[in-house]
């Protein structure tokens, strides 16, 4: 699996995923910003842009949904 985050300042990395996926840990977050990813008039993926000290809460969480939703699809 490819790196999905980026440092994009000394406190600040930018973390891509899936639509279904942001759905599902947005509540969980401290979000600092967002940038939607449309297709067809359907946003299909999220890069949210989150704190350094969030980082490793949000890499196994976005992880864990996208190998399970991967699963669901047998990918």
């Amino acid at each position: 699996m490819e790196k999905n985050y980026w440092q994009i300042d000394d406190n600040l990395y930018k973390v891509h995923m899936s639509s279904d996926v942001y759905m599902e840990i947005k509540e969980d977050f401290s979000i600092v910003d967002i940038c939607k990813y449309f297709k067809k008039g359907e946003i299909f993926a999220y890069d949210i842009m989150i704190k350094e000290d969030e980082l490793q809460k949000v890499l196994p969480d976005t992880l864990n949904k996208t190998m399970k939703r991967l699963e669901y699809f047998r990918c």
